[in-house]
């Protein structure tokens, strides 16, 4: 497992151009708690969150997710079209507070297994980790956050074209 996280994490900083300036941070579920690694992310937020994320329903984040939205924070979460609709999905709670939320994937494109978040457009978070109520609890997990405005960019590109091409729940 760990030799796969650290292929993922030279490709990353390949990606990135500039891996000098590049200030990464591995967080492994078996050493740290990564749920609440996610919420420290979340309260220092400023300006904007793009969520890329196969699930939400952990009702802990999306708490955070509504604090910061009442802060002044754009967020817009893009999920996958099945799990948005299981009973344990909170999407509905992020729609009701005025949380922009678009779905991926079905028939057509199978399912939309990003999980990625790109924080004040200059930090990214990746890796295993759901944001779900069951993630972190006996699983092995790990997320990277990477400060790099280059890789930023990057997965901001990929969730412009993602948000341009799908649908809007209402």
């Amino acid at each position: 497992m760990k030799r796969i996280f650290l292929a993922l994490l030279f490709i990353l900083l390949t990606l990135a151009g500039s891996p000098a300036n590049a200030e990464i941070e591995a967080l492994f579920s078996t050493e740290v708690n990564i749920h609440e690694a996610l919420l420290k992310e979340i309260e220092t937020l400023s300006e904007t969150l793009d969520l890329a994320l196969y699930e939400i329903t952990s009702a802990d984040l999306v708490q955070a997710l509504v604090r910061a939205k009442a802060r002044g924070v754009r967020i817009r979460v893009i999920t996958d079209s099945k799990q948005a609709r299981i009973k344990s999905s909170r999407v509905n709670v992020l729609i009701k507070r005025g949380i922009s939320v678009k779905t991926l994937g079905g028939k057509e494109k199978g399912a939309m297994n990003h999980r990625f978040a790109i924080l004040d457009g200059r930090r990214v978070i990746t890796g295993s980790y759901d944001w779900s109520e069951s993630s972190g609890r006996g699983d092995y997990e790990s997320i990277l956050i990477i400060r790099d405005n280059e890789l930023a960019d990057s997965y901001q590109k990929e969730f412009e074209r993602l948000w341009r091409e799908k649908r809007t729940i209402k």
